[in-house]
């Protein structure tokens, strides 16, 4: 009998190493073996900050791996395969019109149920999605967070931007970064601006583009400088200067998780009035919406070159997963130093 290794959380900050048996697949569900699996930094607020839906749960959304039991014939043992975390009603209004993202009744891999965190996973083939067989499982992992920074992308620049147009990324973490290399390899003389305050997150934008570390540079010398403002790091501090950032008539699009409370001041808001500024957010990305497919799509910047394995900081083994959670945890808390990007698990 097969064992199925999972990393359960049990409760707040409390994880568990459980070993059990695989019971007998279900007639419409795919087995698959997990090669990769993404720490997000939605995962730690779920872990420590009574997040969870439920415990226990198996956490983990961005997931790559090999089908390793089929019973559909459309899937067979070894296809490499990620899979879309999302599980939609498909019956409410967004899913009749494929906006599957909007979903009213969802559920979801890694949040509501049982995710990545573990050495197999039974899915729904619909969210299923093949692979070409030369990306490397140190790529496809990102599939989803990738096809997030694409559908940023999508809404945001819905013609070619000018070079006249300047960009800004406030942050380069791993979606940040996802952003940058993305508009390098679809547009090219862009002038775009990354801005944060860790040299290490910032060496590793695209030297092309300009780089801008809050440490070193007073904030304000940049005020009314951007036409496009993309905000990734969920920094309440950030998003309410992203006005006095913005040009008369810029468009600024919020795509980072909040992470503490937002308040706009009086002044803020007539910034707001006076620029005529656009604001619009980002929520997850589109799949299997003959419209706009951001998966299939994410899949033909690979072959172009797309490689979000150079952004991993750091490879581990699934039972560790724990352990560097809970670091991520400390170092946002400044309560211990740990510098990474992105945390990647194998079962290999």
């Amino acid at each position: 009998m097969i064992k199925n290794k999972v990393i359960s959380l049990i409760k707040n900050r409390k994880f568990k190493i459980i070993k059990k048996n695989l019971s007998p697949l279900d007639n419409n569900k795919l087995r698959v073996k997990i090669k990769t699996v993404g720490i997000c930094a939605s995962d730690i607020p779920r872990a420590y900050e009574n997040g969870a839906y439920n415990y226990p749960l198996v956490m983990g959304h961005e997931i790559s791996g090999e089908v390793f039991e089929s019973k559909i014939k459309k899937f067979s043992y070894g296809d490499k395969v990620s899979i879309f975390p999302l599980r939609p009603c498909k019956k409410c209004l967004y899913c009749k019109k494929k906006n599957y993202n909007h979903c009213k009744n969802y559920s979801y891999y890694g949040s509501r149920e049982d995710g990545g965190y573990a050495e197999f996973i039974d899915v729904d083939p619909w969210n299923i999605i093949k692979l070409p067989k030369k990306i490397n499982f140190l790529d496809s992992f990102a599939l989803e967070p990738c096809a997030v920074a694409l559908n940023t992308i999508k809404k945001i620049f819905k013609k070619k931007p000018s070079k006249d147009d300047n960009i800004l990324i406030l942050g380069s973490g791993f979606i940040g970064l996802l952003i940058s290399n993305i508009l390098k390899i679809k547009y090219n003389n862009l002038n775009l601006s990354v801005l944060d305050r860790n040299d290490h997150k910032l060496r590793l934008a695209p030297n092309k583009f300009k780089k801008i570390n809050i440490k070193k540079i007073d904030i304000k010398n940049f005020y009314n400088k951007f036409d496009y403002i993309i905000e990734t790091t969920g920094n309440s501090s950030l998003i309410s200067d992203t006005f006095n950032l913005a040009k008369n008539k810029s468009l600024i699009a919020f795509t980072g998780n909040i992470n503490g409370k937002v308040i706009f001041s009086k002044n803020q808001i007539n910034l707001l009035l006076r620029k005529e500024l656009k604001i619009i957010g980002i929520w997850n990305s589109n799949y299997k919406n003959p419209a706009q497919n951001d998966w299939v799509d994410v899949i033909k910047l690979f072959e172009k070159g797309l490689k979000p394995s150079k952004l991993i900081s750091h490879k581990i083994k699934i039972d560790k997963i724990p352990r560097y959670i809970n670091q991520i945890f400390l170092s946002r808390n400044k309560k211990k130093k740990f510098k990474f990007l992105k945390i990647v698990a194998t079962n290999d």
